[in-house]
């Protein structure tokens, strides 16, 4: 396909398409909102064009798509429907990838080719919103968290996201409804009980949580452990970011954990083999609701095509264990600001230690790590994030007025680069925690514990709300906290540690 074109999807032009920078422009309303797409979703949509108003079943598409047949009919859907997602065609029946009963799918919309400079009508461009943001400029707030909702595909935003321009009006209407949102949130954590059977029922038959237990990954006669770790942090994280799993460490389960996690979560092992042409993963799902079932999944990858080898993977790993889920997003396990192999065994590792609650002696040898990232420009908000935590960590230790607000300008560069990312989200609310502004930390801990629970964004929004007077909300998050960690009193130990040590909370828990 030609790179320096730009597709018209529609005489109206509301939608535009640039197959080179993977990249969308939804004009609606008189608003444009660009929308970044992952590889996988622009050479569907590529695909799509080249054969506009032809049907093409799943294997066809399979084919072109992933350049390989033995891609199940489950993965094709789901990619097609995030795709329509991006394009705004969800509503039944669909009107621009349509569905053909046991024939396949028709896109049918009339394409326009155009020439990449005249690719967008002069007025179009959307505008960022409000610039780098300062402690000290009263009229740039922070922007709050994208609210959690149903939708079936949140965007992904990338480090070269192009944030749209947002009208006063639609700022206050998403104002209204961050408000109401936590006058929802404050309402249930008033009103629940504190026992632990009200929160029980509360989690089950809202969350629908899913427990898997990740085993080690093992590797072949130990030829490269940097690997087994690589693909196992990618599995992990992956996994976890859709808001009905939560991941173990089997590793860091106690006895009693295991016993109680058993009967009911989904086990998960795998095996490394290294080949000529690079690695053979194989995995064993073990579904205890599946009868003893267990279920296999393999994929042939290199150091080179890690990242969408493994990320592939990831989604066939979710559709295998939640396939009726509609809130995870095909953008979702995909790692898009890491390109670089190395990068991703660095910070992974960080973001290992950061869901671990570990201090900033844990990130001693790491920091030197990250920072040459930095510094070799490859830059990304996991980076910003992590040291935005490191540097959370050590104004606890030393009360430091300098971290506090390298901790906060970290956070905030994070957040504004990525603000689905959860991790950002958990290390804005720990930097405003550190600043004493729980207040304002409650709503980005809120959105990253209702968006992938964790044991981590439970605990620091009870932290909030102790820090904020609420007792009674303090209780309710520590409660959903020590149901997730299964009442492991090592979990986040560094973490409340340095809590205590700080002073801030003269009753941390």
């Amino acid at each position: 396909m030609p790179s320096a074109v730009s597709y018209r999807l529609g005489t109206d032009s509301k939608i535009i398409f640039i197959p080179e920078q993977n990249r969308l422009i939804i004009d609606e309303e008189g608003h444009s909102e660009d929308r970044h797409l992952e590889p996988l979703q622009a050479r569907m949509l590529s695909f799509f064009i080249q054969h506009q108003g032809k049907v093409q079943n799943a294997k066809t598409i399979a084919e072109a798509v992933w350049d390989r047949s033995q891609v199940s009919d489950n993965l094709v859907r789901q990619v097609i429907s995030q795709l329509r997602c991006q394009l705004n065609d969800q509503e039944r029946p669909y009107s621009i990838i349509k569905t053909i009963p046991k024939q396949g799918y028709l896109f049918d919309i009339e394409v326009i080719e155009q020439e990449l400079s005249s690719r967008i009508p002069s007025g179009t461009l959307p505008k960022h919103l409000p610039g780098n943001l300062t402690d000290n400029t009263p009229e740039k707030q922070l922007a709050k968290p994208a609210v959690t909702s149903n939708q079936p595909c949140p965007i992904n935003a990338s480090k070269d996201t192009v944030k749209a321009t947002q009208p006063m009006k639609r700022l206050m209407i998403f104002s209204i409804v961050i408000a109401v949102l936590l006058t929802i949130s404050t309402s249930i954590t008033y009103f629940s009980q504190s026992n632990s059977e009200a929160i029980d029922l509360t989690m089950s038959e809202n969350k629908k949580v899913i427990p898997v237990i990740f085993h080690d990954i093992e590797l072949d006669q130990n030829k490269d452990l940097t690997v087994a770790r690589n693909v196992y942090n990618y599995l992990f994280f992956g996994l976890n970011s859709s808001n009905n799993i939560v991941g173990y460490h089997y590793s860091q389960l106690t006895s009693a954990a295991r016993k109680q996690l058993t009967p009911d979560a989904i086990s998960l092992k795998g095996w490394i083999k290294e080949t000529k042409s690079g690695y053979h993963l194989k995995l064993l799902i073990d579904i205890p609701s599946h009868s003893g079932e267990i279920k296999k999944l393999d994929v042939t990858f290199t150091k080179d095509n890690f990242f969408s080898a493994i990320g592939d993977l990831v989604l066939s790993l979710k559709t295998t264990i939640s396939p009726s889920t509609p809130d995870y997003s095909f953008a979702n396990h995909r790692v898009t600001s890491v390109q670089n192999y190395n990068d991703w065994q660095a910070i992974s590792k960080g973001i290992s230690l950061f869901y671990q609650g570990k201090g900033a002696e844990s990130f001693k040898g790491l920091s030197s790590e990250l920072e040459m990232i930095k510094r070799q420009g490859r830059d990304n908000y996991l980076l910003e994030a992590l040291f935005s935590y490191i540097s959370s960590m050590n104004s606890l230790n030393t009360s430091s007025s300098e971290d506090k607000r390298l901790a906060l300008s970290y956070a905030k560069e994070a957040f504004e680069k990525n603000p689905r990312c959860n991790i950002a989200n958990i290390s804005l609310g720990l930097a405003l925690i550190v600043n004493n502004q729980s207040e304002q930390a409650y709503p980005y801990l809120f959105y990253a514990a209702e968006n992938s629970p964790s044991p981590l964004s439970y605990y620091l929004l009870s932290i909030a709300d102790q820090q904020a007077n609420n007792p009674k909300g303090a209780e309710y998050n520590y409660q959903r906290f020590n149901r997730l960690s299964k009442g492991q009193k090592s979990q986040l130990a560094e973490l409340k540690a340095s809590l205590q040590k700080s002073n801030l909370f003269p009753t941390a828990k």
